[in-house]
């Protein structure tokens, strides 16, 4: 980190000899391969990275004219390159480069089609049968490209049927997903496709290796990763999969090893979409497939890549909840349920827990915190106004309204397509996996938090919010403000881990122990503890707190119930500090520390929000934070504190607290965008839509493009559909931290 920070936060950082944060990381990278770094800290520094990014080798950045690869896109997060990106006609003209260099990070590329893609990408000198078959036409849109169709819109139309063609063979189905023909028609083809998807997870592997800082500097850490894509009949149950170090699985295990049983050769019979138990119940996808295979190959280590590392280790973090929620039937029983349903048994909430560590809960595609609706003034189980932040008008992958282009309404969503709402039916269903060797039974669901990006353009790390953004899936949306739906889309965050130093060992350490933060794409700095009252003084801001509260206290992502309890403590107690993104300089609002808890006599559950620290301010006031022409008038703080104690807490409730910190409210890279480029202002929007008339109208050619560009300028928090907030506040969502009351 820079030196700026140790300045604005030296009361993180100072005497090092006091504490020694428990427990230490395991080493498995050994020290001549692997030196420590010359900057560990045992008090933990803040290391901002990315856990979801994919670059060209993604089925759906192909077919979109995105050419990056992994090494490019890990060259631009160190600040080391530009990218190069597909304009709106599919030419290669749009240069991007890095505000700021990031610290770690992963390329997830879609694993599924791993075989394909080098196929089709002439991995390994490809039979030209299949390099020129049906699928590698889609994939590579041999037929929309700038040369065969230069600036027509026929383009845009061609390329989002052959992302669907794609989906609907290989990944939509809602009980099976499949490779795609060109890799099953054949003995020879199965075998041709099994050595691509080799080549292309190795250049995936050998690119991670080269981008990791191995010196004492340790300037960057990369690891290895890839995304399984499970999207059963469409609704999103896609998590990344992260490997601790260079020892990982020969071949990847994906979606396709979740199928409930092996799916006929497509070339013989039809495939099988749909199963049903005896009961008459659709079956989905396996989640335990996923982690059983993961488990045989990587930690027993019977189908690992030769490494320097002493063992392989991984964990797998599900994302874009907002969008998992399920599939109704007609009587609104789920055909297929939200992506985190309660595990049939006490070995698979054990198995759930251990696996998954950590949720997403902000990217591109919305955020899945929680969700208010302010067109509705409802939310889904929840009454806090703040959930209006960055919302995605769908309820599966497509992101299609339920009613053509009307936005769903809250009772459409299931709760558990939101973050907020799964860690609220973890407290509720521990108790259903109660054993001998469980006696306080077993929350499947405590999860700590990152943020990602999504983006399918390589550009790792980086989250604009001004009118650079390239959008995130290629020439689809080169021009974001043509459509809603882009519009809608966000530019991601950043995933801040707490650790002694930043190297692969450190790094995910500290995502196992979920000493973790996301962010809405700034860079604050955030702290995160607990104690008892007896243990926690109430000044402990005004000192050097962060030794102390190691000592006697657990950080976030910890487990208060873990803490000895001190006879005379009563109460948990809290600090929270955060500092503002010193590069940006928007200052901060205020800090809210959010609760959930469960009453174990009904397992009814509740929440509250609880402002802490800064201006208690409503989140209606935001669009008073800027004027009409996106200059602020807010004031805030470049850093609050605050130690809070739960004077409601009640030792038989199940628990969680989190912390959510506010910044001042900023214009939305869509307005910055549709002001700059167009002429049309989302902050008057009467005048605006006035303006895009205008420009519709037009004689002038030039004005009739802007109209077209800016389509989506006018949407906002009052949109029938695709839902735009014109003025934001980024924020940042800690990790919880848990208690679960003594047996």
């Amino acid at each position: 980190m820079k030196k700026t920070y140790i300045l604005l936060t030296g009361l993180l950082i100072a005497d090092y000899a006091m504490a020694k944060p428990k427990p230490p990381f395991e080493v498995t990278e050994p020290e001549a391969t692997r030196p420590r770094c010359a900057n560990y800290d045992v008090n933990r520094k803040p290391y901002f990275g990315e856990t979801h990014l994919h670059t060209g080798l993604s089925f759906d950045a192909s077919t979109r004219f995105v050419n990056t690869r992994p090494n490019q896109a890990y060259d631009f997060a160190k600040a080391k390159g530009s990218l190069t990106l597909p304009d709106a006609n599919g030419a290669q003209t749009v240069n991007v480069v890095i505000d700021r260099a990031l610290d770690w990070g992963a390329v997830t590329d879609h694993s599924e089609f791993f075989g394909e893609m080098g196929v089709c990408k002439d991995y390994i000198n490809s039979k030209p049968e299949a390099r020129y078959s049906l699928e590698c036409q889609l994939l590579n849109g041999d037929n929309w490209t700038y040369a065969a169709i230069p600036n027509n819109d026929t383009q845009y139309e061609f390329s989002g049927l052959g992302f669907q063609m794609l989906v609907s063979q290989g990944l939509g189905p809602a009980s099976f997903n499949k490779h795609l023909p060109v890799c099953t028609s054949s003995a020879d083809n199965r075998e041709q496709c099994d050595a691509a998807e080799a080549a292309v997870w190795g250049e995936i592997r050998q690119a991670a290796e080269d981008a990791y800082d191995r010196t004492p500097n340790c300037t960057f850490t990369s690891f290895n990763a890839y995304e399984v894509t499970s999207t059963p009949s469409g609704t999103t149950w896609h998590r990344n999969v992260i490997f601790r170090n260079d020892r990982v699985v020969a071949k990847p295990i994906t979606a396709i090893d979740m199928a409930v049983e092996p799916n006929p050769d497509v070339q013989k019979a039809p495939a099988i979409f749909w199963t049903f138990d005896s009961n008459g119940n659709s079956v989905p996808p396996k989640p335990e497939n996923l982690w059983n295979g993961l488990d045989w190959s990587c930690l027993q280590g019977h189908d690992t890549t030769p490494g320097t590392a002493t063992r392989c280790d991984v964990l797998t973090i599900p994302h874009n909840t907002n969008i998992g929620g399920g599939v109704k039937a007609p009587n609104g029983s789920f055909l297929i349920p939200p992506s985190f349903y309660p595990p049939g048994n006490a070995a698979l909430a054990e198995q759930r827990a251990n696996w998954e560590p950590l949720v997403e809960i902000f990217q591109v595609k919305g955020s899945s915190e929680c969700r208010f609706d302010p067109r509705a003034q409802a939310g889904v189980l929840t009454t806090d106004e703040f959930c209006n932040f960055e919302l995605l008008d769908g309820l599966g992958a497509p992101s299609a309204g339920v009613n053509g282009n009307t936005a769903p309404s809250p009772s459409d969503f299931s709760p558990n397509a939101f973050v907020r709402n799964v860690w609220k039916d973890g407290l509720s269903l521990a108790d259903n996996y109660k054993d001998a060797a469980h006696p306080k039974g077993i929350n499947p669901f405590k999860m700590g938090v990152v943020s990602g990006s999504d983006a399918h353009t390589g550009v790792l790390g980086w989250h604009p919010e001004n009118r650079t953004w390239p959008g995130h899936a290629g020439y689809d949306d080169a021009i974001p403000t043509r459509s809603g739906s882009a519009t809608e889309n966000n530019t991601g965050g950043y995933t801040v881990a707490w650790a002694e130093e930043n190297s692969r060992d450190a790094i995910f350490a500290a995502m196992k122990r979920k000493e973790t933060y996301g962010t809405s794409g700034t860079r604050p700095i955030v702290r995160f503890f607990a104690g008892w009252d007896a243990n926690m003084p109430s000044d402990l801001c005004a000192k050097n707190f962060v030794p102390y509260a190691y000592q006697n206290g657990v950080p976030m992502g910890g487990e208060l119930d873990a803490l000895p309890k001190p006879t005379n403590a009563k109460k948990p107690r809290f600090i929270v500090a955060a500092w503002k993104d010193d590069m940006i300089n928007t200052p901060l609002q205020q800090i809210q520390i959010i609760k959930g808890w469960v009453d174990p006599a009904t397992q009814q559950t509740y929440e509250e929000v609880v402002h802490v620290a800064g201006d208690d301010a409503a989140a209606g006031d935001a669009p008073g934070g800027v004027d009409t022409q996106c200059h602020k008038l807010a004031t805030g703080y470049d850093q609050l504190c605050k130690v809070w104690t739960d004077k409601n807490f009640n030792p038989k409730q199940r628990a969680f607290y989190y912390a959510r910190v506010l910044e001042t409210p900023v214009c939305r890279w869509s307005t910055d965008m549709c002001q700059a480029n167009y002429g049309l202002n989302p902050l008057k929007p009467a005048q605006c839509k006035n303006t895009l008339n205008q420009l519709r109208a037009s004689d002038n050619p030039e004005d009739r493009q802007k109209a077209v560009n800016g389509a989506a300028c006018c949407n906002n928090e009052t949109s029938k559909f695709n839902i735009v907030q014109p003025v934001i506040q980024e924020r940042a969502w800690t990790s919880p931290i848990w208690y679960e009351p003594a047996q």
